[in-house]
């Protein structure tokens, strides 16, 4: 019953996030996103981190491209994942240009198959999508569990990239989600104690 109640929970506030988020113009999302880049940039923990794995932003999410660039400029290892619907997981590849993406399902950018995996265990930074965020690191996903799945196989520090708009009181979860460790908004820098 209580599961029950938790799905409907977040079936609701998945369709208000989307329809918030989506509310933003492409203009503003642009310019939220170059601020937050600017600062996921400064982040020691960016800057430290070799191993870096990645979303290619899709729809109305926080733009990573900018920022990818620059993880590739500086000689940091940075992948993207590819989605295997089947096997209900995500398989991430390192990627050396942002040329060489192509459509996976969905229409979100992938790496091409033939590059290198990285394993989840090497991930030193993981940048996550999501559609609400709350400041105790609950996240709400779009319901695939593609992303629960890849965090608990992973060391790597949990980091979300969100617009404030996304930021909620809070988000319902079951006591076992994994929680993000931080959450990077244009505005501010939210480490989860």
């Amino acid at each position: 019953e209580g599961g029950e109640k938790l799905r409907e929970e977040k079936g609701r506030l998945r369709k208000e996030m989307r329809t918030r988020r989506a509310a933003l113009s492409a203009a503003l999302r642009r310019q939220l996103s170059r601020k937050i880049t600017q600062r996921l940039l400064q982040l020691e923990i960016f800057q430290r981190a070799r191993v870096i794995f990645f979303f290619a932003s899709f729809g109305s999410e926080v733009e990573t491209w900018e920022a990818m660039g620059q993880a590739l400029l500086q000689g940091k290892v940075v992948a993207l994942p590819r989605t295997h619907l089947r096997q209900q997981c995500l398989i991430f590849h390192q990627i050396y240009t942002l040329g060489e993406l192509v459509p996976g399902p969905f229409g979100i950018l992938e790496p091409p198959v033939q590059n290198p995996e990285i394993s989840p265990k090497e991930a030193q930074l993981i940048l996550v999508p999501g559609l609400a965020f709350d400041l105790e690191g609950r996240r709400l996903g779009y319901g695939g569990g593609f992303y629960d799945r890849l965090l608990s196989q992973s060391p790597g520090f949990r980091l979300a990239l969100a617009f404030e708009c996304q930021i909620v009181e809070q988000v319902p979860a079951e006591a076992h989600d994994l929680r993000m460790e931080a959450i990077l908004t244009e505005k501010r820098f939210i480490e989860i104690i």
